[in-house]
């Protein structure tokens, strides 16, 4: 129960900025992957070295998640936020000045360093100003970030590296990031971040250790980790298979536009639906976006024409959707207080493992069976069905009265 009522004026005013920071870290992640090109060029970089370039990111950023959580959790998420965007957006600025492979390769692993924090953060700040029954709402609209940085990064960036140059790309977007940060910390800040404070001290100190000593923990980390074998699966290699069905890749381009779009709407939907009708019940949500998944996923790799696949694909991408979002709702909703940013924090580490194995997992399907994505597809199949069983597991949440609880016995 939150202490204290936040107005809505408020409250909208936090969500769209928590929603613009995400979506600046998505750009941001989005603008190295058009950069490279001139960068290869500049740098003389070989294929090799490029690939470092573009991989480093997530070693440094799925391991600062669960960090980021336990920092937000100790010293609060307003200053953990405005830390983290400072952070990734000057080193976004100084990418401009990298003049070698090693240089760009340290200045990249400290970019996902500073930008891990934000998403745990982030997800506590919906936690500490949205009554339980907005929750839903509030999480999947921050959520619809992803998609919404994802489908206008690669096409800003663009304009920005024929228009500026690569150097001025990362200087201008740091720039912006540096103003969103100053404003996370002149408008997160108001009366009540006292009585949330006095609240947390007020609160029963839960043991670190409680964060894997839960059942539910573990379910819903394995029911996140499959979703991204899927979700990333589908992101590195779908553009590939296209071609492959003889599309060029302005088409291609052009058509993997369509699920960002539809996520992002379905990100939104399924936030009311989950706050509306499915309170305690939100793993069924995951379950059925696991499962419709796998069966979309079926349809599209056996699909009779592209026109077929890329809508068997369109319905893939909004199934992955709910299962986001019933997760992470699951989590600001049931988790004790004490340790939210935490499991956060591991349970996104989860996914950002997934999105690292699953692309090198599918090329090695590829080169195993000679080039047959239907081989790959059953590897993604067998991936939705592993997180439908990691969902079903997870036990149906009621939420506890008593403030003071133990984290363990907030996901009974």
């Amino acid at each position: 129960m939150q202490a204290f009522a936040v107005s809505n004026k408020r409250k909208s005013m936090i969500i769209i900025m928590l929603f613009i920071g995400m979506t600046l870290s998505y750009i941001d992640k989005a603008s190295i992957n058009v950069a490279i090109i001139p960068i290869q060029k500049d740098l003389q970089l070989n294929s090799f070295e490029s690939g470092l370039i573009l991989s480093i990111f997530f070693f440094s950023y799925a391991l600062m998640h669960p960090i980021g959580g336990w920092l937000t959790d100790k010293y609060g998420a307003r200053k953990v936020l405005v830390f983290s965007v400072l952070a990734f957006s000057l080193f976004t600025a100084l990418t401009s000045l990298a003049w070698s492979f090693a240089s760009l390769l340290l200045l990249r692993f400290l970019f996902g360093i500073g930008e891990g924090s934000v998403f745990p953060a982030s997800m506590r700040s919906i936690s500490d100003y949205f009554p339980e029954n907005e929750r839903g709402r509030a999480s999947s609209f921050f959520l619809s970030a992803q998609t919404f940085g994802g489908a206008i990064g690669s096409v800003a960036v663009g304009v920005l590296v024929v228009s500026l140059g690569w150097r001025y790309m990362f200087v201008s977007i740091g720039i912006i990031g540096v103003l969103i940060a100053w404003a996370f910390w002149v408008y997160l800040k108001s009366p009540e971040e006292q009585q949330i404070k006095k609240g947390n001290q007020n609160r029963t100190k839960v043991p670190y250790k409680m964060l894997f000593k839960t059942d539910n923990f573990w379910k819903i980390f394995y029911t996140k980790f499959f979703s991204n074998i899927v979700n990333w699966g589908m992101i590195s290699w779908m553009p590939s298979y296209w071609v492959s069905k003889g599309l060029d890749l302005l088409s291609v381009s052009a058509l993997m536009s369509i699920p960002y779009v539809a996520s992002f709407l379905m990100f939104n939907v399924s936030g009311f639906i989950l706050d509306k009708y499915m309170a305690g019940r939100e793993k069924y949500l995951a379950v059925w976006g696991l499962i419709s998944s796998s069966v979309f996923l079926y349809l599209m790799f056996n699909a009779a024409s592209v026109a077929i696949g890329i809508m068997y694909m369109t319905f893939n991408a909004i199934s992955i959707a709910f299962i986001g979002t019933s997760l992470y709702t699951m989590i600001i909703k049931y988790s004790g207080k004490e340790l939210m940013g935490s499991v956060t924090g591991f349970v996104s580490f989860g996914g950002q493992i997934a999105g690292g194995i699953s692309p090198v997992a599918i090329g090695f399907v590829l080169t195993i069976f000679n080039g047959s994505y239907i081989a790959a597809s059953w590897f993604l199949i067998a991936a939705a069905l592993a997180g439908a069983l990691a969902a079903i597991s997870i036990k149906n949440n009621i939420k506890e009265k008593n403030e003071n609880v133990l984290i363990e016995q907030s996901f009974n």
